[in-house]
Formats: structure tokens, sequence, C-alpha cells
């Protein structure tokens, strides 16, 4: 049962020669405890330029014109230097407890000069972690055999850590030779 109070209101301007113009909007109050849907990320796009509040290898947020952004100006690029190298990008956030639901979404290109279709070199790897550090859940692993021209919305359901305050992180491993790039953007975790 839910206990939120919506209300609707419609405003009419008229001039005084006869013309007259209508809006309506609605708004909800929802009482302290209740979910109150969103987007809970910050700096979802990297459009700061920084990397701040999420924490990243230097390096990782750009706006090289090497890779596009699938939006804004700004993305985050995990590898692609060609040498033995680990990328990573991490944000904390808290789920809240009274939401049903929790979604984490991001838009992923991933190039590569690995010319290998079996086997992976260089790998990405989506993790959530609790308040120690510990891995709960690999959502999603990419790999260069997951090169793609242009950019993928991946999807991912993390309902199961409602209450808790967690970290998503993207980890890019690559080895000693030929770049592979994980190139993230438009990120989004929402709670419903």
């Amino acid at each position: 049962m839910t206990c939120d109070f919506t209300s609707s209101v419609t405003v009419t301007a008229t001039d005084s020669t006869g013309p007259s113009a209508s809006t309506s909007f609605t708004w909800t109050i929802s009482p302290s405890g209740a979910c109150a849907p969103g987007q809970v990320l910050s700096n979802p796009g990297f459009e700061t330029g920084t990397a701040a509040p999420w924490t990243a290898a230097s390096g990782v947020i750009s706006n090289s014109a090497n890779e596009p952004p699938h939006g804004g100006s700004w993305y985050a690029r995990l590898d692609g230097r060609g040498v033995t190298h680990t990328d990573t990008l991490a944000q904390q956030v808290t789920l809240p407890a009274a939401c049903g639901s929790a979604q984490l979404s991001f838009w992923l290109h991933i190039d590569t000069a690995e010319t290998s279709t079996t086997r992976a070199y260089d790998t990405l790897k989506v993790q959530i972690l609790n308040g120690s550090g510990t891995v709960l859940a690999t959502v999603a692993s990419y790999s260069n055999l997951n090169a793609a021209s242009g950019y993928t919305q991946r999807s991912f359901d993390l309902s199961a850590y409602q209450g808790q305050t967690v970290t998503v992180q993207f980890t890019g491993a690559e080895d000693y030779t030929k770049q592979t790039s994980f190139v993230v953007d438009d990120t989004a975790l929402n709670v419903s």
C-alpha cells in the first residue's frame, strides 16, 4: 500500500482582450521512507570532465577525438594502450531499501587491434562490491571478442542489493600487446 499524495492543477491565463492559455501539472508527495524513484549515480555521463565522484585510474575520463562519446563530450575509456595494463572506474552508491527494483545500465563500445576470433586477451569486468571491497557479483564480462562498431546499451538487475551501500566497478585488463579499448558512457542506476 502506498501513502503518496498526488494533486493536479490547471492554470489558465486570460488576456483582457479575450485570448487565453492553459497549462496543467501534477505533483506527488511521498512520505518519508517511501521509494523516491530516479537515477542514483552521480556524474553518470562524465560531463564534468573529471571522474568525481567516481574513482578512476589516471586518464580514464576523456574527451579525445580518438573515441567518440555516446552522448555529450566526455566518456570513460578503460585500457587501449597495447601494453600490460589495468584500469578501474568505480562509484559507491546506496540503493534505497524502500524501492523494489534497481537497474544498472550503460553504453559500451569495444574496439580492438586483436585479431583472434577465439581467444580473449583483453577483458572488462563489471562487478558489484560491498562496503569492504569484497566482490558480491560479476554481472558481466566482455573481451576483445566482443568488439563491434558503435555503442551497445547493456542493462543489469541489481534489485538484490536494495537497502545496501555497494560499489559499481568496471575493471579493464589488457595483455602485453595489441590494444583493446573499453569505452563506457551514459551510465545509470535507476531505482523504483
